[in-house]
Order: structure tokens, then sequence, then C-alpha cells
């Protein structure tokens, strides 16, 4: 039973949490309530000891004018009926009157009360705990000599029963106030905990592939903002997910498609007999299938290698001018297969930036290669630079369809891809853009697109610059 009980609370946040803060709460009521019940306690006995030493002292200078018969017997007559009980002995330790009957319990204190010479007030007894009285002795003077000895009694029953009292009402009070404080606690931390449950559950759910599921926000603390990262991860996995299908869709159709011309083609040169024209133009076509294939392979391997850190990356300072010049001497011969006209407009100063000069190429390349292949036969492709003291801007704009705007945010995602016909034009292989990020992050720059629908699309690639020469 033990142990499922602390079972139950090593599983449970809102018990856990709960306690912790109950056990606050107690131990400061504790601290509290104990720092209360020690100073009414000193207080009230202080007063009580106060008061019989100041009694017994005001029945003694009394008795000290007047020490006769009459007097003794008044200040008896005062204390009768009273909670104390006054007891005056003469000089030899004779009781010359009482209020009321003497026990063998008073004479104890009355024998210490004759034995004393002090001509002053005295508390003989202030245990209230264990003993039956508070006991206090005053002194009777005459013609500067002690001649009698006022001693009065209080008994402690009734202070023991006022301070039961008060521990009584003490714990009842701080009982209920335990329950009550406890419900609301509970309630409390239930609240703050009931989030993170939610949490667990669609976590859960997330865990288990429905990454549809979401947390419902309902503030701004951190409790809030930790369900809106979880939304925004779920949402990122669904993404990704998706796009992951997508492309081992897009891949297993990319291979497939040289596969199935590599098998065809060679299959008819080996099997048939053929004029030399026609093996020639079979073996063309096995050829740019193979190259197609490889080209394939090599950007997935590249990616990955990146992806990993596991790449060659020599950094030297270099004309980025000549690196795009000679990227554009590499592209123009498919630019004029394809009809489009390239705009280099040249800088007037040359940059120089710290780089890997192959890299970058690369980088270039892959951004000329996507805007050719999406640019209309005769279209227009600009290169421009611009940039201020710290940074070089290359921009590269074509005159192609655009991208939709609710693309714009994923198209530098690996496999994404915003032409999902996987056409050999326009269908690339949602890679080589994933590659220019890459490439543009290890250099320390920034990339980013800007496309009007119908007016073409421009990229743009900011790296750090060393200065103009």
């Amino acid at each position: 039973m033990i142990m499922k009980l602390f079972q139950f609370i090593r599983t449970h946040v809102a018990v856990k949490l709960g306690l912790l803060l109950l056990s606050v709460f107690l131990l400061v009521m504790l601290a509290l309530g104990n720092i209360l019940y020690s100073l009414f306690l000193t207080f009230y006995l202080s007063h009580t000891t106060e008061e019989l030493v100041q009694r017994a002292h005001s029945h003694a200078a009394v008795l000290s004018d007047h020490f006769d018969r009459l007097t003794i017997d008044h200040v008896v007559r005062m204390e009768q009926g009273s909670l104390f009980m006054v007891v005056i002995l003469d000089e030899k330790g004779e009781v010359l009157g009482s209020s009321d009957t003497i026990t063998p319990l008073h004479r104890p204190y009355l024998k210490e009360a004759a034995q004393r010479n002090l001509q002053e007030e005295y508390a003989l007894e202030q245990d209230w705990r264990t003993k039956p009285f508070l006991v206090s002795r005053s002194a009777i003077l005459g013609d500067g000599k002690e001649i009698g000895t006022v001693v009065l009694f209080s008994p402690t029953a009734p202070i023991r029963e006022a301070i039961g009292i008060l521990q009584g009402m003490l714990l009842g009070i701080g009982g209920i106030t335990v329950i009550i404080v406890t419900g609301i606690l509970f309630i409390l931390s239930r609240m703050v905990v009931r989030p993170l449950l939610e949490m667990k559950k669609v976590t859960g759910e997330i865990a288990k592939g429905r990454y549809q599921s979401r947390i419902l926000v309902t503030g701004e603390d951190e409790v809030s903002q930790l369900a809106a990262s979880i939304n925004h991860m779920s949402k990122e996995i669904q993404f990704y997910q998706k796009q992951r299908n997508e492309f081992l869709a897009d891949i297993g159709h990319e291979l497939r498609t040289p596969l199935t011309y590599l098998k065809g083609y060679s299959e008819i040169v080996l099997q048939t007999q053929l004029s030399k024209e026609e093996q020639k133009e079979y073996i063309g076509i096995i050829h740019e299938q193979s190259k197609r294939l490889q080209r394939l392979v090599q950007d997935l391997f590249e990616l990955a290698r990146m992806e990993q850190g596991d790449f060659s990356f020599r950094k030297e300072r270099l004309s980025l001018e000549e690196v795009i010049t000679n990227v554009l001497t590499f592209v123009e011969s498919s630019m004029d297969e394809k009809g489009i006209a390239l705009e280099y407009q040249s800088p007037k100063t040359k940059p120089i930036v710290e780089g890997d000069p192959q890299r970058l190429e690369q980088l270039f390349i892959n951004i000329l290669e996507n805007a050719r292949r999406y640019t209309p036969r005769n279209g227009i492709i600009e290169v421009r630079y611009g940039g201020d003291v710290d940074h070089i801007t290359v921009q590269i704009r074509d005159s192609g369809p655009g991208i939709p705007k609710d693309e714009l945010p994923f198209i530098m995602e690996r496999l994404y891809r915003v032409e999902k016909s996987r056409s050999l034009e326009t269908g690339g292989t949602g890679l080589g853009l994933a590659i220019c990020k890459k490439i543009v992050e290890m250099h320390k720059g920034e990339i980013w697109v800007e496309s009007i629908e119908g007016k073409g699309t421009t990229f743009f690639v900011r790296l750090p610059l060393i200065n103009w020469v």
C-alpha cells in the first residue's frame, strides 16, 4: 500500500508540486505559530508573575505601616474569594493569618519564605508547568528591620488551562487552515500542471506520427511559450515528413526513369542489329541518362556530407568578380542553347572576399542553372552587384514565371520543389538550393529570394567583404 502511494506520488507532477507547496506552507505556519505561541507565553507569564510580586509588595507595604491584627485581618479578607492565597508570617515564621486553608503543598514554600532575610519582594516559584503554585514573598519592615513576611500563592492550574485552550485554538485554526490551503494548493498545482499534461498527451500523439495534433496556447508565460514551441515543432516535423515522403517519391521516379532508359536502350543495342547511326543515337541516350543519374547521386552525396560537416572547405582571399565571370563563361553555352540573354553588370571596383573558390562557383552555378531551367526561351537573366562597406551582395534575376508567395519560405529547404511535375526541363531534385544555402552559411553570409508571380525571381547572396580594390 505504501509502495503504491509512493509510486502514485512519483508519477504525478501535480501531486508532487502540491506536496512541495504544502510542505513550504506548513514550515512557515509552524514557524509563525511557534513564534506567536512563545510571544504569548512570555507575555502572559511575565504579566502574571509581575502582578503576583506587585500584589505581595502592596500588602507588605500596608502591613509595614500598620502591623496589627486589624490590618492583618483586612489583608486576609481582601484575598478571600480571589485566585490568590495570602499567608502572613511573623519574624519567627509563625502564621499570623491566611486567606485559605494551608495544605502540605504550601508548607515547603512557607518554610523557605521564613528562612530568607531579604528585605525585598522575591518570586519563590515560577515553574507553572509542574508545580501547583507560583509563589512570591515580600518582607514586612518595621524600624528598619524585617518583622514579618507576606507570602502570596497563585495556582498554576488556570495558567495551564488557558495555555491548553490557546494550544487547542492554534491547532484547530492551523488544521482548518491547512485543509483549506491544501485544497487551494492542489487546485493551483493542477492548474499549473494541466498544460504540461496536455503537452505530454500531444507529444505522445506526435511520437505516434499524428503531427496535426496541437496544444491550445492561452497565455504568454513560459509554459505558454513552451506550448507554442511544441506546436511549431509539430508543424515543422509534419512539413519535413511530407517533404520526406515527396522526396522519396521523387527520388524513386528520378532513379526509375534513367534506369529504365539505360536498361531498355542497352537491351536494344545488345539484342538487335542496328545501323551505326541508330547505335550512336541509342548510346547517346544511354550516356545522357547516365549523366543525369550521376548528377542526382552526386547532389545527394554532397548534401549529406555538408550536413555532417564532412567536406572539404578551403578559405582564401579572392576576387568575387573573377569567380562569377568564370561561372558565366561556364554556363554561357547552356544559356545560348535556350536563347536566354545573359546580362552582366560588372562592379566599378573588384570585391575581395574570403572563401572557397570551388564552393562559390558551385553556389552561383546552381543558382544560374536554376534560373535557366525556369526562364522561358528568349528570356533574360541579369547579374548585378550591390552592398556596403562590410558586405557584397550579388543579385541574380530571371524573367521566369515567378514563385508563389506561400512557397517562398520553403524553397531553401532541402527536398523542397516548387515544380511538382518532375519534368526533365524544370523538375530538379530539390537539392540544389539547399546546397546553396549550406555553402552561403559556410561563408557566414545570407541568401534570400524575392519573387513576383508572372514577373520573375531574384536571388540575393550577401557575403562578408574584406575590401574593394
